[in-house]
């Protein structure tokens, strides 16, 4: 009977002890996968921003006490007569796990809305898009089939019927980091320009009494309609709120109403009324230019998101080299406080809510890693020694006669 139940002893203590070892170095690894059920809603602080009003840019009123102002009155009202310097606006994002989602890959599915807190719904809404994109599991990245869909423009009525927005394949991260993320550079995919660039690593700190890696990447002007049309496109159609969006990205207007003087146009359009042209100057083309510093913390373990912040600036400029002018320190600072060319300017930082329910999140996932990589092994391992010892222990004490 000892000699049975030293041998079970033995057997049972050699393999918690090696139960103990995978643990930590095979098992938690190899389940450091991203959880089926992902449902989260993330929110920015209402912040006063700076914003071109469309709907009054189309009815020929200015916005606020800009009626007041000399280049606000007259027929050829200028651009800035419409930008309000002031408004309040805030961002929603709602992300849920859809199909096809399995053991090797999830889908997402993230809507988000900018909206204006001075008016309510739907007269509020400034944007609104449908992201989907399917991960790896694993490795937390993008994959290449099922491909990725980005509707920048939801349509309503019977334009929503069917709709499938065009696909393409992404390339970066976006709403999640890898699972025991570095100190390094990742790929980041940017929703506006539909380019992927660096996002660099730049500080260690805390958060909710956990550690946290901040990264930051800087996107210098970049314009957004040739990037957009083309991605719009590529299904070979547009629906009429798409043809909105691209219409939105470039606007022609007299260098009057740009606020231009004549040596300051670039490229003028000839004009079929020879008369109107020498009222209020040329037509001048203007594409929207897009920059952003975003600024995005993680809980280096799970790799979740847990704050984010991103200085947003769309503005008008006649080519290139003016927008890069225009984004230089001092005129960027000039621009903001008499905004002239601002389509949008929104210093968007989630709020405290967000920040402490990503966290929640965040350390439930620490907290099973912990768990199956620190707390079991430790107690397998020391179960494990103690059977061992009993085993080997009752294999040599001698026996009573």
């Amino acid at each position: 009977m000892r000699k049975t139940i030293s041998l079970i002893s033995i057997v049972l203590g050699a393999a918690l002890l090696v139960f103990a070892i995978a643990l930590p170095t095979y098992v938690v690894p190899k389940g450091k996968v991203l959880p089926l059920d992902v449902v989260s809603t993330t929110s920015t602080e209402p912040v006063e921003a700076r914003l071109l009003d469309s709907g009054a840019l189309a009815k020929g009123k200015p916005v606020g006490d800009n009626k007041n102002r000399p280049e606000c009155k007259g027929d050829d009202k200028e651009v800035s007569c419409f930008i309000l310097k002031d408004v309040e606006i805030q961002t929603q994002k709602f992300t849920t796990a859809q199909e096809p989602s399995d053991k090797k890959q999830l889908t997402l599915e993230v809507g988000q809305t900018v909206f204006r807190t001075d008016k309510s719904e739907p007269d509020n809404l400034l944007s609104a898009t449908i992201d989907r994109v399917t991960l790896d599991r694993k490795t937390q990245m993008p994959v290449t089939d099922p491909v990725s869909s980005l509707n920048l423009a939801p349509p309503k009525g019977k334009d929503a019927e069917g709709y499938t927005p065009p696909e393409f394949v992404r390339k970066g991260l976006q709403y999640q980091f890898p699972m025991g993320a570095d100190r390094k550079s990742y790929p980041y995919f940017d929703a506006q320009t539909l380019t992927t660039n660096p996002i660099d690593f730049v500080d260690e700190g805390e958060q909710g009494g956990e550690k946290i890696y901040t990264f930051e990447q800087t996107i210098d002007p970049t314009p957004l309609y040739e990037a957009q049309k083309k991605y719009l496109e590529s299904d070979g159609s547009l629906t009429a709120a798409e043809e909105g969006v691209l219409a939105s990205l470039k606007l022609t207007f007299p260098a009057k109403v740009w606020g231009l003087k004549d040596d300051e146009i670039r490229n003028p359009k000839k004009s079929k009324d020879k008369d109107e042209e020498s009222e209020a100057g040329p037509d001048v083309e203007m594409e929207r230019y897009y920059t952003v510093n975003r600024k995005i913390s993680i809980e280096p373990e799970t790799g979740a998101i847990v704050n984010g912040a991103e200085e947003i600036w769309m503005f008008y400029a006649q080519d290139e080299e003016e927008a890069k002018e225009i984004a230089k320190p001092e005129n960027r600072e000039r621009e903001l406080a008499n905004p002239k060319r601002t389509a949008m300017y929104l210093p968007a930082q989630w709020d405290e809510k967000s920040k402490e329910g990503q966290m929640v999140t965040a350390k439930e996932g620490l907290s099973t890693i912990k768990t199956m990589g620190t707390t079991v092994p430790i107690i397998a391992g020391l179960l494990g020694l103690f059977l061992l010892f009993v085993g080997l222990w009752l294999q040599r004490a001698p026996r009573k006669s």
